[in-house]
């Protein structure tokens, strides 16, 4: 990657292989820092009452072909059943988390999950009971899926280049077209996002002075509207890798990765119509002056 990009940084400290049951333990343990930072904390009851909940409602397979890089220890940690019964994923997926790594490296800042950035609107909510802090977070939450998702397509798109670059066009050429396929599929619930986004804006606009009756019907109407998000959020998850995809290439591509770097940190695509059309996020880069020196 140091000959490809013209970046320098550092190999994972480790690869581990764990079972099933040790990356439940990793994930918690990642939520569960995560949250202490954030102020946010359970009993060891409730935390097992979590452990509960994810181990019995999880998609099934979903832990059993996960790789995940923890930039805390600086570890790539692969599934167990993944290495046994799905070697063909075992290089575009490490590469993909080597993308996750350089980009750990390279941004100034990191940038803050979509789930940290609920607690921090969580716990700003609670202290404040402040209305508009709650249409502002939510819109914010809003913002970081869609820088999310970009910053997965390019990782995707730095790890697709990779392979390409070490010749492994064919497996390239079936990993892209599969991208692509989902992408296509998947390309409308950004928008779905973006409607809920603008429907907060609606709600934060509408009169402040109601009744009781009014005021319990809005409070109905926000927790609807919450949910409708987290909904779709988790969603998005899950597919963020064919909706960013396609957008991230053209940058990578055209700006290489100083411009994926101005675009993450600087100037990110929050609108469903980059993602849907690249050509319209690429004509508001050619604004900035940084992309034209």
């Amino acid at each position: 990657m140091v000959e490809l990009f013209g970046v320098d940084f550092t190999y994972f400290r480790d690869v581990k292989i764990i079972n099933h049951s040790d990356i439940l333990k990793q994930i918690m343990q990642r939520m569960r820092d995560d949250l202490i930072e954030n102020g946010v904390m359970y009993s060891e009851i409730q935390w097992k009452q979590i452990l509960e909940s994810l181990s019995k409602n999880q998609i099934p397979g979903f832990f059993e072909n996960l790789a995940f890089y923890n930039p805390k220890d600086e570890v790539l940690y692969m599934s167990e059943k993944m290495i046994t019964d799905h070697t063909e994923k075992m290089i575009p997926v490490c590469t993909h988390e080597l993308s996750e790594k350089l980009l750990s490296t390279y941004l100034s800042l990191p940038l803050k999950t979509p789930i940290r950035a609920l607690v921090e609107a969580y716990i700003e909510v609670k202290k404040t009971n402040n209305r508009r802090r709650f249409y502002d977070l939510l819109n914010t939450y809003a913002d970081i899926i869609f820088k999310n998702v970009f910053k997965e397509g390019c990782c995707e798109a730095i790890a697709l280049q990779t392979l390409r670059h070490i010749g492994s066009e064919m497996k390239t050429a079936s990993l892209e077209k599969e991208l692509l396929v989902g992408h296509s599929k998947c390309i409308d619930v950004l928008f779905d996002l973006e409607e809920a986004k603008s429907n907060i804006e609606c709600m934060e606009k509408s009169q402040t002075r109601l009744n009781e009756k009014r005021q319990r019907i809005r409070a109905e109407d926000e927790d609807k509207l919450v949910g409708e998000i987290l909904g779709t959020s988790q969603t998005i998850k899950g597919i963020s890798y064919y909706l960013g995809y396609p957008l991230a290439k053209a940058v990578l591509e055209k700006y290489g990765i100083k411009g994926v770097k101005l675009a993450l940190e600087k100037y990110p695509p929050l609108e469903a119509q980059y993602f849907a059309n690249t050509e319209a996020y690429l004509a508001k880069l050619e604004e900035i002056a940084a992309f034209t020196e």
